[in-house]
C-alpha cells in the first residue's frame, strides 16, 4: 500500500511539473504587455522598460520560469497566497462533487430497481438535460430566475458578513453548489446505472440469487461494490473538467476563490498570480485523481495495491 502510494504521488508530482511548464510558457506566448496594462496607454517606453526590468520581464523566458518556479516551490512564498483563495474553491467543489457522487449512487440504484417504468424514463431525460446544460448558462439562468425575478436567493455566492450563520451561508451557496452538482451528476448516474446492469448479469450475482438473496441485497451488497470502482475512476478523470466548471461558477456568483482570482489576473495581464493560480487549479484536478485511486481500497477491501 505505502509503495503504491509513493509511486502514485511521484507520478502526480511529475505531472504537476509538466503542467507548470506548459502553463507558464502558454501564458507568456501572449504578446500583451503587463507593464503597459499597469502603467496605461500613455506611459512612455522608458517607464515601461524600467517596470519590465523591475519585474524581471526583460529576462529570457526560461530564466523567468526558473525564478517563478524557485519562488513558488523552493522558497514556499506562494503558500500564503494559495491559502487565501483555496478554501472557497475547495468548499464549492467538495460540496458539489460530494452531493453529485452520493446522488448518482442513489439515482442509479433506483433506476435499476424501477427499470422501464415512467419514472425511470423521466429521470433519464432529466439526467440527459443536466449533463448537456452548459454551466455558465445554468448559472445565469438561476441568477435571473431565483435572485432577480423571484427574489428568493441572493445573487452572490458569499455573504457580505462572516457572522450571518449557517442558514445565510446555505442560501448564498445553494445555487453555486447546484450548478457544480448538475455538471457532474448526470453523466455519473447514467454511467453507474450501465455498470450496475452489467454487474447484475455476472456469475457471482447469479450465485447470490441462487443462495436465496433478495434483489435489494443483491444490488446493494454485490453489484454495487463491483460497479463503484469504474465510477471512482470516472470521477477522478472528471476532476479537471469540473475545475473548469468551478471557475465559471466563481465568476458568475462573485465567489472569491482561485478560479475567479485567476480570471481577474488574466484580465489585468498580471502573469505572476495567473500562473500561480492556474497551477493551483491544476493541482486540485490532479489531487482528485489521486484520491480516487486511494479510495478503491475503501470501496472494496479485497483490492491489494502493489
Amino acid at each position: 500500500m505505502l509503495s503504491y502510494l509513493g509511486h502514485r504521488l511521484l507520478q502526480a508530482l511529475l505531472a504537476l511539473f509538466g503542467i507548470s511548464v506548459i502553463i507558464f510558457f502558454l501564458l507568456h506566448l501572449d504578446a500583451a504587455s503587463p507593464a503597459r496594462a499597469e502603467l496605461g496607454l500613455r506611459a512612455s517606453q522608458k517607464a515601461i522598460n524600467q517596470l519590465n526590468a523591475e519585474l524581471g520581464l526583460n529576462l529570457p523566458v526560461p530564466v523567468q520560469f526558473w525564478d517563478w518556479f524557485r519562488g513558488m516551490f523552493l522558497s514556499g512564498g506562494q503558500v500564503g497566497f494559495w491559502l487565501h483563495y483555496l478554501p472557497r474553491t475547495l468548499e464549492l467543489a467538495g460540496l458539489g462533487i460530494g452531493f453529485a457522487f452520493l446522488s448518482a449512487v442513489g439515482l442509479a440504484s433506483w433506476q435499476v430497481e424501477h427499470a422501464n417504468t415512467w419514472g425511470d424514463h423521466l429521470l433519464t431525460a432529466v439526467l440527459y438535460v443536466m449533463n448537456a446544460t452548459p454551466a455558465f448558462w445554468l448559472s445565469l439562468l438561476l441568477v435571473w430566475e431565483f435572485a432577480l425575478n423571484l427574489l428568493l436567493l441572493p445573487p452572490n455566492g458569499v455573504p457580505a458578513s462572516n457572522h450571518l450563520g449557517f442558514w445565510q451561508w446555505g442560501l448564498h451557496f445553494l445555487m453555486p453548489v447546484a450548478v457544480v452538482f448538475a455538471a457532474a451528476v448526470g453523466g455519473w448516474a447514467r454511467y453507474l446505472r450501465a455498470a450496475l446492469e452489467e454487474s447484475l448479469e455476472t456469475d457471482f450475482v447469479r450465485t447470490a440469487r441462487a443462495k436465496g438473496a433478495d434483489e435489494h441485497r443483491v444490488l446493494r451488497r454485490h453489484a454495487m461494490r463491483n460497479s463503484l470502482l469504474p465510477l471512482l475512476t470516472l470521477a477522478g478523470t472528471s476532476f479537471p473538467v469540473l475545475v473548469n466548471t468551478v471557475i465559471v461558477v466563481e465568476i458568475v456568483f462573485f465567489i472569491p476563490g482561485a478560479g475567479a482570482a485567476f480570471y481577474g489576473s488574466l484580465n489585468s495581464l498580471n502573469f505572476g498570480p495567473a500562473t500561480s493560480l492556474a497551477f493551483l487549479l491544476a493541482a486540485v484536478g490532479v489531487l482528485g485523481g489521486v484520491l480516487a485511486d486511494m479510495s478503491y481500497a475503501v470501496v472494496d477491501p479485497r483490492i491489494q495495491y502493489r
